[in-house]
């Protein structure tokens, strides 16, 4: 008796086994089918908004990227205008650029982290002065640094017909009175 009861208890639990399995492959078919063409349509125009919405988030961050660098005052360097109001190539912040500069004060000015023409803009003629007597020594003696930072903004706001202005009015970096 207990082995037909084994046997029997095997045979109900195998059935339900069964029954369940069947129960869940029913249950995800019906589910498929009654999944609405309009739901569809919809998540794929959802995933395509969604698209859309990170493309604008990117160029929207680029956009405020460039708003502050055009709120900051920097102009993108034009080398094609630069060397029309010049008369020859030009560099990005190229420091040789400021009349009076030469490689010797360049090198210098470097070294002090003077690498820029903002970095020049922003310098005062006193602290240049006292950086080329005190890395270059007293030879430095003789240069006259009051016009470079005015030529160095020139230079980073692009603002090279003034520039050359500017130094065509000038003696080696120097104003002439």
């Amino acid at each position: 008796m207990a082995e037909r009861f084994t046997a029997d208890l095997a045979f109900i639990l195998l059935v339900l086994i069964v029954a369940a399995l069947l129960g869940l492959v029913i249950g995800y078919l019906i589910r498929k089918s009654m999944r609405c063409k309009k739901c569809i349509e919809l998540e794929e125009e959802n995933e395509a908004h969604k698209f859309k919405i990170q493309k604008l988030e990117e160029e929207l961050a680029a956009s405020k990227f460039k708003i502050e660098k055009l709120m900051s005052g920097e102009v993108p360097f034009d080398a094609v205008k630069a060397k029309e109001a010049m008369g020859h190539a030009i560099k990005a912040n190229d420091l040789e650029v400021v009349e009076g500069i030469g490689p010797k004060i360049a090198g210098i000015l470097n070294k002090r982290g003077i690498n820029t023409w903002e970095a020049l803009a922003e310098s005062t003629p006193e602290a240049i002065f006292n950086f080329l007597i005190e890395d270059g020594g007293e030879q430095y003696r003789i240069h006259v640094p009051d016009t470079w930072p005015a030529q160095a903004r020139l230079a980073f706001r692009g603002k090279w017909d003034a520039l050359k202005t500017l130094q065509d009015e000038l003696t080696g970096g120097k104003e002439v009175k």
